[in-house]
C-alpha cells in the first residue's frame, strides 16, 4: 500500500469522524477502473433497530442496503433516486431499498425474523435466508421514463447478485464485495466495495482485476475490523500506487416520510378504496414500511382526502370528454 503522506488515505470530502458511515470514489490503473467503497455500520444498526431483524435478516438487509448505496453512487440530480428490489423464495421473502443522490438510504425486509443458519462456525448463511429470486433496479433520473433492469439471483449472497445484475442488465463488468459482521450487541462492522471496468479496459486490466478478486482477497468485515477505512480498502485491492481518490461523503439511513407523503399515498388508492376507509368513524393509522413512523388520519381527514380525490377525478373526466 502507498502511504505518501498523512492525507493520502482521506478522500476529498471524507468526514473528520472516522467512525461515521461514508463513501469514497476513486479511479485507478490509468483511469481504466472505477472504484467505490463504503462503510455502513450505523446504517445497518439503525435498520436492525427499526425493523427488529433477526441475525440472518440483519445480515441480508445490511448487505442489500450497502450494495444499493454502491449502485446509487453515480446519481447526480437532486431528485434522482435508485430503488432496488429483491423478491425471493427464501424465508425473508424479499427486500426493498431506496437511495437518493445525497447518500440517504432506507429499506425494509418483508419477513424480518427468520431462523439463523450458519454456513460455518461464526458465519451466517445469508444465501439460505434469501434463496432463489429476482433483483430489479429502477433508476429514476427525472426523465420521461425511469430505467428498469433486472436479473435472477445467482447465489443469494447479495454481492455476487449485484455484480451479476450489473454485467447482465447494465453491461458493466464489476466486482462487488459486501459484508456485515454482528454479535449479540448488534452490527460490529459493515461495508462494501465495488470495482468496475471501464469500456476501454484491455485484457491485461481485466485479467488483473479478476486475479485480485479470485485470489483470496480478505473479507470486507475482516479488513474493517483491522482498522481499514474505505480508502484503504480500495488501495489494498487495486494495488495501484497512482490510485486517485476523487471524493468522499457521508451516507446515512434517512426516511423522508411525512403526513403529507402519507396523504399522497392515500390519494393514490383511488375513490373506491378511499370510500371504504372513510366509512370507518375511528379513522385510520398508517405505518411507514421504511422507518416505522405512524401517521394517524381521523375520519374527517379521510373524508377530505376522498372529496379532493373525487374532485380531481371529475375534472380529469371533463377534460377527457372535451378532448374527445
Amino acid at each position: 500500500m502507498n502511504d505518501k503522506n498523512n492525507d493520502f488515505y482521506r478522500a476529498p470530502g471524507s468526514p473528520e469522524d472516522p467512525t461515521a458511515d461514508y463513501m469514497v470514489t476513486a479511479t485507478a490503473l490509468n483511469g481504466k477502473v472505477r472504484a467505490i467503497s463504503v462503510t455502513t455500520k450505523e446504517i445497518c444498526n439503525r435498520a436492525m433497530r427499526i425493523h427488529g431483524t433477526s441475525p440472518s435478516a440483519t445480515a441480508a438487509l445490511g448487505r442489500f442496503l450497502t450494495g444499493t448505496l454502491l449502485l446509487a453512487a453515480n446519481l447526480k440530480g437532486e431528485k434522482d433516486t435508485l430503488t432496488a428490489n429483491i423478491r425471493c423464495e427464501g424465508p425473508i421473502q424479499g427486500m426493498t431499498a431506496v437511495c437518493d443522490a445525497g447518500g440517504n438510504i432506507r429499506g425494509y425486509v418483508i419477513e424480518p425474523v427468520v431462523e439463523t443458519v450458519l454456513r460455518e462456525p461464526g458465519k451466517l448463511n445469508v444465501a439460505a435466508a434469501v434463496g432463489k429470486g429476482l433483483l430489479t433496479v429502477v433508476r429514476d433520473l427525472g426523465l420521461k421514463e425511469p430505467y428498469v433492469g433486472s436479473a435472477e439471483l445467482v447465489s443469494g449472497e447479495i454481492g455476487e447478485d449485484f455484480a451479476y445484475y450489473l454485467g447482465v442488465s447494465e453491461q458493466t463488468r464489476s466486482v462487488v464485495s459486501l459484508g456485515v459482521l454482528l454479535d449479540a450487541s448488534g452490527v460490529l462492522y459493515a461495508g462494501g466495495m465495488m470495482v468496475q471496468l471501464m469500456p476501454d479496459a484491455g485484457e491485461d486490466i481485466i485479467e488483473y482485476i479478476e486475479k485480485r478478486a479470485g485470489g483470496g482477497f480478505p473479507g470486507i468485515t475482516f479488513l474493517l475490523s483491522e482498522g481499514m477505512n474505505p480508502e484503504k480498502l480500495l488501495d489494498l485491492f487495486l494495488g495501484d500506487p497512482d490510485i486517485r481518490f476523487l471524493s468522499g461523503r457521508t451516507v446515512q439511513y434517512c426516511c423522508p416520510c411525512s403526513l403529507d407523503r402519507m396523504e399522497q399515498s392515500l390519494t393514490a388508492l383511488g375513490v373506491t378504496e378511499l370510500t371504504e376507509l372513510a366509512s370507518d368513524p375511528n379513522g385510520i393509522e398508517l405505518e411507514c414500511h421504511f422507518c416505522g413512523a405512524k401517521h394517524r388520519f381521523e375520519a374527517k381527514d379521510v373524508c377530505r382526502i376522498l372529496e379532493n380525490a373525487t374532485g380531481i377525478g371529475a375534472r380529469n373526466g371533463s377534460k377527457k370528454e372535451s378532448s374527445e
